[in-house]
């Protein structure tokens, strides 16, 4: 699809406000430019204008704010109603990997998908669950006389967060 306007300079800085990582975090993926191109071929030229149209505002109303851009989000991109469940979608691709189009997309599109081999291997959900994909990026020999890494046992859920 050709859209009016090339968005990568938006799309990093919403994805990660939607997924709770930082912007270096989803660079060192190495996935971005995978999956800008993902969701401007999964979408319609204006609905990739309308949500990244809508997402500047968000940002920039936000202003860095988490919880007013949090709120943001939640009520002008998160709706189900909203850019064919575009912010959705970019969450599901940054953690798992695949695309997760609209149940009533058209039906050439309605099909689950991994976006790539890579795109399973570095998915978001390994890194928040302090793993690694299973059959990639092993841990290494004698890795199981170590520790697991994560928060400290004693350490609240609360006081665990990721910075933007």
């Amino acid at each position: 699809m050709t859209t009016s306007r090339n968005y990568t300079d938006l799309f990093l800085p919403i994805s990660a406000w939607l997924t709770g990582f930082d912007t270096t975090e989803l660079q060192a993926t190495g996935m971005t430019a995978t999956y800008y191109a993902t969701i401007t071929t999964k979408n319609t030229a204006s609905c990739i204008d309308d949500f990244f149209a809508q997402a500047e505002l968000v940002l920039q109303e936000g202003g860095g704010d988490e919880d007013k851009t949090n709120s943001l989000i939640a009520s002008q991109l998160f709706p189900t109603s909203c850019y064919n469940n575009l912010a959705q979608n970019i969450i599901t691709m940054w953690y798992t990997g695949e695309w997760a189009p609209d149940v009533n997309a058209a039906p050439s599109l309605a099909e689950a998908h991994n976006i790539s081999p890579n795109a399973y291997v570095q998915g978001l959900m390994w890194t928040a669950a302090s793993t690694h994909p299973p059959g990639a990026k092993q841990p290494g020999y004698g890795s199981w006389a170590d520790p697991p890494i994560g928060p400290p046992v004693d350490a609240p859920l609360t006081s665990i967060s990721n910075a933007r």
